[in-house]
């Protein structure tokens, strides 16, 4: 009686797990990749614990083999029958650390071609599925044909036949390229979703916590930090989970729960609950900088944002180069300036990104390809130096008082890196010049921006040699210089440049470096999100322990770009988007939802019209001066911000998009930042955009809630996040008139009053919500 008591009163629970130093951070999960999958220890423990590692073990159809200097591990898949989730055991002195593992999806198929007559002396298919590297193909009774395994879901391909790309005559689906064409569009193998376990949190109480549950589930997993919390911790009722939190996280400050579930069609979506001394977050106020899942970043090329310091201005005097291609006087005092005035305070920005700020060529190179026309260092993307501050952007000293400003204001600041390439003048490759990648290609072409074809050696041009790290010294150079700046003047992390340009060597001997010589000593948590155009399972390489934090979503913007901006594209393409970015990098990631970059044409002038996307979407900003076109893009601006800002993972605005700054792409995407004699559209712009980003950092459902899709149609959208008892409602009509949308409300949230914070009427009745909805709008209803 005495111990019930006790227990009710809120009785520390008992610490179950008395180890928990050999790990920094929170473990990835495994993806298995086939029959065998490699897994590199080092990635998760700290250095010297893998020594320690007694074994490895899991579920009994897969095979677990331990190197003999414990840095690996491999897991040799055994039966067909492998678990949707499983457990895999990584034991040190007794103690077993817990990473889950997820099975792979992968299924055979046969990708056919049907010549229609024509006769090919050779045929290669070549898309998202193998990174667009052709794949050749084999002729068949007439046919051509190979075999392939994927991933359910769709991808964008091309036929190269005799060398020539082209549609497949045989599928009718294409989709635009993005670059001013079209691909055909495969789909592969059915989603469904309906019948997966759903969870979601919904209430506490002291050290429980309590989830809800839609339909049945065969397993339950539930990390507290990478340990697996015991099955009498973990009680699983018809429609409910109860967790108990172990009593080991009643003396931290910040720990996590990570629940996954699954039955037999399929995994659930994951939830991550932060726990503040044991209990969950609450309260906004609760969270700090250190919580990277509350990130909000803005992303400004310091030369074009604001010039603070007009006494370090020094464009390249050069007739050949226009202007929008040189130095314009943007600066660390500029940025300074903002940080001060509270621009970034009113904008709810808490994360900062600046372009590359390392020392620039004094003068004006000439790319190599057509039209050749020359540029300026300005954007910062040339380095001659690795670890100075380029001169025309301030000094170290300026740094310094902007990061301080910064930290002072409660914002992180965040620096691009680059690492892929120096420029020609830099002394390290004038002094090692067989550090470069090779050049002049067997065939007699020059190795410049192919991309995909020669992924790891291609040079961005001639005056730029990309590095070669297959050579140690030169990921121990380049990883120490990265350092430095994080070092020397208390970053919060970086965007790395051109990540997929780059060996995985380098980027685990960073975050190494990183983890193991700051974020353990001083308990600091940085962020690092990296660039990759390509395929999701490319992307997501590049993504988890030992590697980086997030990438950008460029999948995912594509999608959301084409919905947001044309009129008779669908809803439909948006949702299943979404779902396959949570099907690999998880329901909760920390990935980079933008509104776009500085190497795309600005998503206003598309949405606009002004720039048209079946036109190149550089050549028109040399030509003529791209606008707006019509006003009503600046609506659709604003759902794009909303819809970043109200999913899963990290919401990033471009300089600029904030107001709807116009304009083509590269260099047309990157006019200076305007303050001052902003219009009224681009007030309602702006204003909109800060009402989103306080809103999602007031509300907690848009930081670690479940995502569930509430109704998909061509021109309305609707979805829910729910965390305990805070629920929102994200509305989207984008048709050009008003709609009547009717929404049965899940059981949890019938019973909620709810708030309007865009203006548009609504009602709740017998569980159904019915929102009046203007043209080209959206509405985010949150629970009082």
């Amino acid at each position: 009686m005495a111990g019930l008591l006790l227990a009710a009163c809120g009785q520390r629970p008992a610490v179950l797990f008395h180890e928990g130093e050999h790990i920094y951070g929170l473990a990835s999960p495994v993806q298995l990749e086939g029959e065998t999958t490699l897994v590199y220890l080092t990635d998760y423990f700290v250095l010297g614990s893998e020594a320690q590692i007694d074994s490895v073990t899991g579920s009994e159809r897969l095979a677990f083999l331990l190197a003999g200097d414990k840095q690996t591990v491999e897991l040799i898949t055994l039966s067909n029958f492998v678990p949707h989730l499983s457990e895999m055991k990584v034991w040190i002195g007794g103690e077993a650390y817990s990473i889950l593992v997820k099975r792979s999806k992968r299924e055979r198929f046969t990708f056919t071609f049907d010549p229609l007559g024509e006769r090919y002396r050779n045929v290669g298919l070549r898309g998202e599925m193998n990174d667009w590297n052709p794949i050749p193909m084999n002729l068949i009774d007439g046919v051509w044909e190979t075999e392939l395994r994927l991933n359910p879901g769709r991808y964008q391909y091309l036929i190269q036949a005799d060398g020539r790309d082209m549609l497949d005559p045989n599928n009718p689906l294409v989709v635009d390229n993005n670059v001013g064409g079209y691909n055909s569009l495969l789909e592969v193998g059915q989603v469904n979703r309906t019948h997966a376990p759903h969870i979601y949190p919904e209430s506490h109480r002291r050290y429980t916590i309590n989830l809800g549950l839609k339909n049945e589930v065969e397993e339950v997993l539930v990390f507290w930090q990478n340990f697996r919390l015991p099955h009498d911790r973990v009680i699983v009722e018809e429609d409910q989970i109860r967790l108990k939190v172990p009593g080991d996280a009643a003396d931290m400050q910040r720990s996590f729960l990570r629940v996954w579930a699954f039955n037999e069609q399929g995994p659930s979506n994951d939830l991550l609950i932060p726990l503040h001394y044991g209990r969950p977050v609450m309260d906004p106020v609760q969270l700090s900088r250190e919580d990277k899942e509350a990130t909000i970043l803005y992303f400004m090329m310091v030369d074009r944002f604001n010039n603070g310091n007009p006494d370090n201005d020094d464009p390249v005097d050069d007739p050949e180069v226009a202007d929008r291609a040189n130095f314009w006087g943007g600066d660390l005092a500029g940025i300074t300036e903002k940080i001060n005035d509270g621009y970034f305070e009113m904008l709810g920005i808490n994360t900062v990104w600046m372009s590359p700020i390392t020392q620039n060529p004094l003068e004006a190179f000439r790319e190599f390809p057509e039209p050749r026309r020359k540029y300026t260092g300005y954007h910062g993307y040339w380095p001659i130096t690795l670890t100075t501050v380029d001169h025309r952007f301030g000094t170290e000293e300026e740094l310094h008082e902007l990061v301080s400003s910064a930290h002072e204001n409660n914002i992180s600041v965040m620096l691009d890196f680059v690492s892929n390439h120096v420029h020609e003048q830099n002394p390290i490759i004038k002094e090692n010049p067989h550090w470069a990648t090779i050049l002049n290609l067997p065939d007699g072409r020059k190795n410049i921006r192919l991309w995909d074809e020669h992924r790891l050696t291609t040079w961005f041009d001639t005056f730029l040699p990309s590095l070669d790290f297959t050579i140690p010294e030169v990921t121990e150079l380049m990883s120490d210089s990265a350092f430095f700046w994080i070092d020397n003047f208390n970053m919060d992390g970086f965007r790395h440049d051109a990540t997929k340009h780059v060996h995985l060597e380098f980027w685990r001997t960073l975050t190494r470096k990183l983890k193991e010589d700051y974020m353990i000593p001083n308990n600091k948590r940085l962020f690092q999100i990296g660039e990759t155009f390509g395929s999701r399972e490319l992307i997501g390489s590049y993504v988890g322990s030992g590697l980086l934090d997030g990438q950008f979503d460029f999948n995912l913007y594509f999608d959301a770009r084409t919905v947001f901006a044309v009129d008779d594209a669908s809803f439909e393409t948006l949702d299943y988007s979404i779902h396959q970015s949570f099907d690999h990098y998880g329901f909760n990631n920390l990935m980079g939802n933008i509104t776009g970059n500085h190497d795309l044409p600005r998503f206003i002038s598309l949405a606009g019209g002004d720039l048209r996307f079946d036109e190149d979407d550089t050549e028109p900003g040399w030509e003529r001066e791209i606008g707006v076109g019509d006003p009503i893009g600046y609506n659709k601006l604003s759902q794009l911000t909303a819809f970043i800002m109200t999913i899963p993972g990290v919401p990033v605005i471009y300089y600029g998009d904030e107001i709807g700054l116009p304009g083509a792409s590269d260099p047309d995407s990157r006019r200076p930042m305007k303050f001052e004699n902003l219009t009224e559209k681009q007030l309602w712009v702006r204003e909109n955009a800060a009402r989103l980003t306080h809103l999602r950092t007031d509300k907690l459902a848009f930081l670690y809630g479940d995502f569930q899709t509430l109704k998909v149609q061509p021109h309305i959208y609707a979805y829910s996040r729910s965390y305990f008892d805070e629920h929102a409602i994200v509305l989207f009509n984008r048709s050009n008139r008003e709609q009547t949308i009717l929404i049965e409300l899940p059981g949890r949230m019938a019973d909620h009053g709810f708030d309007s914070h865009f203006e548009n009427i609504f009602s709740v009745a017998g569980g159904v919500l019915e929102v009046h909805m203007h043209p080209n709008s959206f509405e985010i209803l949150t629970s009082r």
